[in-house]
């Protein structure tokens, strides 16, 4: 297996074990056993980045989390939260990098910096949509002025990031 694509397997682990991590740190009642199902899972994605248990895995991920912890009400659980979702992400992206090429081949600089900046793109995106969620958990009435222009800047910079990376595609052969 070329090096690049044991960087990439172990930092699908890294981020699914910091989720898991997160997942445990917050719950006041950790799922012990879908924890354990959780790292079988990550060795195997791991080994097998193209198989169909990667996803699997996510939603294990996803479904474990919304099962052990409770709604956010304190700005490190809102922390917290935003810290799973990039780490499901990455999670994601180095699955999908990982399988998208045989073990031995070396995943190309060019490929890395591509998905590194879609990547981050998405990571950045995130952070207005977090900060919504966050603002209407703490707003007591709805229809807030705030969580309006919050939305709104939301869609445009998800707009902006689109349209950025659509022009990028076009712009190299």
């Amino acid at each position: 297996m070329s090096r690049s694509q044991l960087v990439l397997r172990s930092l699908l682990c890294v981020a699914s074990l910091t989720f898991l991590v997160l997942t445990l740190a917050s719950s006041p009642h950790p799922i012990v056993v879908m924890a354990v199902v959780i790292v079988a899972l990550t060795a195997y994605a791991a080994i097998e980045p193209d198989s169909a248990l990667v996803t699997v895995l996510l939603g294990a991920q996803a479904l474990h989390w919304a099962a052990a912890v409770p709604v956010p009400t304190t700005t490190g659980q809102w922390v917290a939260l935003l810290g799973a979702a990039w780490c499901g992400l990455v999670l994601h992206l180095t699955a999908s990098l990982a399988a998208s090429l045989p073990g031995p081949a070396p995943v190309p600089v060019v490929s890395l910096r591509r998905w590194a900046r879609r990547g981050t793109l998405v990571a950045a995106a995130t952070v207005p949509v977090w900060a919504v969620a966050l603002l209407a958990g703490r707003e007591s009435a709805p229809g807030q002025v705030s969580l309006t222009y919050g939305a709104i800047a939301a869609v445009a910079l998800l707009a902006f990031a689109t349209w950025l990376l659509g022009r990028e595609d076009r712009a190299r052969p």
